[in-house]
């Protein structure tokens, strides 16, 4: 065995030092020049290192918006602000645990002249441990490697609520020597399992010495019933570069000739494979209130294959042009397959794509305006237009409005659902949607305000029986961020208010105010190599009319017999930095137990997460 961990190690090393950029004095620039760029935000810029609210670890804490789940981080989720997408064309409709997943148009794709690792792990006691780590490596200059991996294992206090979440994705990027040809390819893998338990059977979890003891004495609704969702994505983009080529240097002695790009075709390939399963292997319960098809047990499943083609043509950016008009016109072809009990439908979807822009943050006045139209038959009429128009004054201040407006067909899920407890059909109508927001910036005095104004006509939502609804009527939602800081030497002070109003609050029920303060001091130890902060989150909701969750349809519907009550929830943390690695040691919840009321329910049945000690710790090596 010694022998074969010997033989592996010379073998990594032989690989490592082959092709390998070879730094033989000490260079610190060049030793940490690591750089990435993702297919969204196709900007080379350097990792993120700050340390910054390092604390907030999970994936709903980074929102733009707060979030509450149903107990435990890796389970449904929603927002305390109203948000609404609204894309054209195809859409599955099963959306519970989408901010967890990898995305392809996310994935980093680096540039580095050493290997880089980032390694990161959160330590929640029994209840739950979260670990990652990403790893990229140019062989040779213009070929990359790269893979990220994320675990989740949350078990939690209760009965039948462990959540385990296993994502990895694999990348590539390689760049032809002369510039001609770029190609980024991507393998992604989400696994998520989740164990549903339908909430507390009992109203007293709060209140009886027993259960506040020991949550895991609670009886739950649902004792063997799960989801259980996979997806496999592979992602090829490639572009041919076409402009002039110039002859360059590239050291004393070579010379290359280099494509100067100034237009480019670009190919988009996408193999998609997704699976939902909701299994409950009793017999009966009565949480559902019926079973359709199979009386012994329930094993639900939607599955799609998807293949994707999309060719556009787009000019290239100019550094030394910033105020430069850009454009991108293409065309895209979706192939879906879709299966679920009785259903094995096969669909096209065809959209026609544009956008022009410029530079938004360089330029006095930035603006982009971008449009799509589906013209399958099946989603004929289908559209989208966004706008984004930005004025750049001095004083690092920035005034800005946005706008979406779309009509869009409605997801598979909304028209149809052949399950063992739900099942229906629909002809619903199209969603017409205007989204408007308004942005104003002041960096320099940690001002920032965005306004946003939804009209909807056509709103889809789930009843007190869990089954999709359509609202005929226009529906207004004005949504409100504030966030205002004060940064000392020493001390940081943050505050975010959220308000919204409603215009029927049958149809949507979120809380009219919520609020974040962040307090911290900061500081310099150790000759200026420690940096250290101590602080505390104060979170709070009004209380509101929350929608119950659903694990059969793993969505959140209206309810109309419970009202929770929130008290604000205080964290206290300490976080650390010392050169690239971040430590934290956080308390959540500390406060639990101090008010007259107990504890705090997020939704009917489910209750928020119990006082907990957290340690995490990140790294990033550059050798």
């Amino acid at each position: 065995m010694k022998h074969l961990l010997l033989v592996i190690l010379l073998l990594f090393s032989y690989l490592f030092d082959f092709g390998q950029i070879v730094i033989t004095k000490p260079n610190p620039k060049l030793y940490y020049d690591t750089k990435l760029v993702t297919l969204e935000n196709p900007v080379l810029r350097r990792p993120d290192s700050l340390i910054e609210n390092f604390h907030r670890y999970n994936t709903t804490e980074q929102q733009f918006f707060p979030y509450n789940n149903i107990g435990n981080y890796g389970t449904a989720y929603y927002s305390l602000m109203f948000t609404n997408d609204n894309p054209i064309g195809y859409k599955n409709g099963f959306n519970a645990f989408d901010l967890y997943f990898f995305k392809h148009e996310k994935i980093k794709y680096y540039k580095t002249k050493t290997p880089y690792t980032y390694l990161d792990f959160v330590f929640g006691g029994k209840e739950e441990i979260v670990g990652g780590a990403s790893f990229a490596y140019n062989i040779k200059p213009n070929i990359n490697f790269g893979f990220e991996y994320k675990r989740n294992n949350f078990k939690g206090k209760n009965l039948n609520q462990a959540s385990i979440h296993n994502l990895f994705s694999f990348n590539h990027w390689f760049q032809s020597k002369n510039n001609f040809y770029d190609l980024k390819a991507c393998f992604i893998y989400n696994g998520i399992k989740n164990q549903e338990n339908g909430g507390w059977a009992v109203s007293d979890v709060y209140d009886n010495p027993l259960y506040t003891r020991n949550k895991s004495f609670a009886p739950v609704e649902l004792n063997d019933a799960i989801n259980k969702w996979s997806e496999r994505n592979l992602a090829i983009t490639q572009q041919f570069n076409l402009g002039p080529r110039q002859e360059v240097q590239i050291n004393d002695s070579t010379h290359r000739k280099m494509v100067q790009p100034k237009f480019a075709i670009e190919h988009q390939l996408e193999f998609d494979h997704w699976k939902m399963y909701y299994k409950d292997y009793e017999k009966d319960s009565s949480f559902y209130d019926r079973l359709i098809y199979n009386t012994d047990s329930t094993q639900d499943y939607t599955k799609t294959w998807k293949v994707r083609n999309g060719f556009y043509f787009k000019n290239i950016k100019n550094d030394s042009a910033p105020k430069k008009f850009m454009f991108a016109a293409g065309i895209q072809y979706d192939f879906i397959r879709y299966t679920q009990r009785f259903t094995n439908d096969f669909i096209h979807d065809l959209q026609l794509k544009a956008t022009v822009y410029n530079l938004s943050d360089s330029a006095l006045f930035g603006y982009s305006v971008a449009a799509a139209v589906d013209i399958a038959p099946k989603y004929i009429g289908d559209f989208n237009i966004n706008f984004l128009g930005k004025l750049n004054f001095k004083k690092s201040i920035s005034l800005g409005i946005k706008g979406d407006v779309s009509l869009a067909s409605p997801a598979q899920k909304e028209q149809f659902y052949f399950g063992n407890h739900y099942t229906y059909s629909n002809t619903f109508n199209k969603v017409f949607q205007i989204k408007l927001e308004g942005v104003f910036e002041w960096k320099k005095q940690l001002l920032f305000i965005h306004l946003q104004d939804y009209v909807i006509k056509n709103y889809i939502y789930y009843d007190t029986a869990s089954l999709p609804q359509q609202y005929n009527k226009p529906l207004n939602i004005l949504v409100v961020k504030l966030v205002k800081n004060f940064n000392t030497k020493h001390i940081f002070s943050g505050t975010e208010l959220y308000t919204q109003w409603v215009s029927n609050s049958n149809i949507i029920r979120l809380p009219t105010l919520a609020v974040k303060q962040t307090l911290y001091y900061k500081g310099g130890f150790i000759s200026g190599k420690l940096n250290a902060q101590l602080g505390f989150d104060i979170t709070y909701n009004m209380n509101f009319k929350g929608n119950a969750y659903n694990p059969s349809l793993a969505v959140f519907h209206l309810q109309e017999k419970d009202i929770l009550k929130f008290y604000p929830i205080l964290d206290v943390f300490f976080d650390i930095h010392v050169k690239r690695t971040n430590i934290f040691l956080r308390m959540q919840h500390v406060n639990q137990g101090m008010f007259k009321q107990k504890g705090i329910y997020t939704a009917p049945g489910y209750g928020f997460m119990d006082r907990k000690f957290l340690a995490g710790i990140t790294w990033q090596f550059y050798d």
